[in-house]
């Protein structure tokens, strides 16, 4: 029965993708593939591929996992709409998660940059330690202008790695990267570099060979099919559902680093000056003389007997300006008031100031 079920699902799957290159192919303007391209056999050799997968029979999975299967029709699709087949070695079947994507080897990578009418060739080189290799700018254009490879450095480490694309007008497009920057692209795919470090010449070769399509991908004027597939293939290999990292510091010094953790030394304490009085109550200051009434009293207390006049003065002053206070609201009118106030200030006082 199981058996019946994966023969099942394979023709389902065969089915609907050739229904729908047809249904392509058939519109205005529509699909075009390569003259010696066969959809039959190249999903034939695809349906192999699948079903002796690292991760297993991948068809017998679709015929249980709705998911599965229908990512598997949509890496079929990407895998004819490029023209591409797993019997030249240009593409090969990863499944992640219960998905099942296809990806491009540096073969089909070239195989499918070709497809579009303005690339006549494209190509990429190793640059080993030891090679002798130079680069310029040409109207603000990179351009490599040396590259002498040797024999020693064959088994030496990765320095660089350029892409050439050759366009349909004679120019060339070049893109160098160095093997750093190429590391740091692996680190955000989905295998994480497992594959690349076995077969890093390669991989590397079309990790750059797809950076230097980019341009024109974007630029093309082909048939919207085949860049969206070309650039499909290419955006299955990164990893869009990383979790995000916790960049939340821990300590202050994660954000500022080291800082010297020794107490600032304390001002001095200020004395405060001893009153004899609250601070609420604070003498008030004749602004004349600049002394506090205390002071003033203090004064006129001391005084010498031949000023003791003056006291007398400033006495009967305070008795008259004391009885006027009692005097108030008995309805005395304005002339006795005045007549009260000429009594309170001896004719002599005037001359006392």
């Amino acid at each position: 029965m199981a058996t019946n079920e994966v023969a099942e699902t394979q023709r389902s799957l065969d089915a609907g993708v050739q229904n729908q290159i047809n249904q392509m192919m058939n519109q205005e303007n529509g699909l075009k593939l390569p003259a010696n391209y066969a959809v039959g056999n190249a999903l034939k050799s695809a349906f192999f591929a699948l079903k002796s997968s690292n991760d297993g029979d991948l068809i017998q999975i679709a015929a249980h996992v709705p998911e599965t299967k229908t990512s598997i029709a949509n890496a079929l699709m990407d895998m004819v709409v490029q023209g591409l087949t797993p019997a030249k070695t240009q593409v090969y079947f990863i499944k992640y998660g219960q998905k099942v994507q296809m990806q491009r080897s540096y073969f089909g990578t070239q195989a499918a940059l070709k497809r579009l009418s303005e690339v006549d060739d494209c190509w990429a080189n190793v640059v080993h330690d030891g090679d002798d290799f130079e680069i310029s700018a040409e109207d603000d254009r990179l351009m490599v202008t040396k590259w002498k490879p040797t024999l020693e450095g064959l088994d030496g480490q990765i320095k660089y790695v350029y892409a050439v694309i050759k366009m349909a007008d004679g120019t060339h497009q070049y893109t160098v990267m160095t093997f750093k920057q190429i590391q740091n692209s692996w680190s955000q795919t989905r295998s994480k570099g497992a594959v690349q470090n076995k077969f890093s010449d390669e991989m590397a070769k079309r990790t750059v060979l797809n950076r230097a399509a980019k341009n024109i991908l974007n630029t093309s004027d082909d048939s919207d099919l085949v860049v969206g597939a070309i650039s499909n293939t290419t955006s299955n290999e990164y990893d869009d559902d990383q979790a995000a990292k916790d960049v939340t510091p821990k300590k202050v010094t994660d954000l500022i680093g080291n800082v010297d953790t020794e107490k600032p030394t304390p001002p001095e304490p200020v004395e405060q000056a001893e009153t004899d009085e609250p601070a609420e109550q604070e003498e008030s200051v004749n602004t004349d003389t600049g002394k506090s009434s205390s002071d003033e009293i203090r004064s006129i207390e001391n005084m010498n007997p031949g000023d003791k006049q003056d006291k007398d003065t400033v006495n009967k002053i305070l008795d008259g300006l004391e009885e006027s206070e009692n005097h108030k609201g008995d309805g005395d009118d304005a002339n006795s008031t005045e007549e009260g106030q000429g009594e309170l200030f001896p004719p002599d006082v005037h001359s006392k100031f």
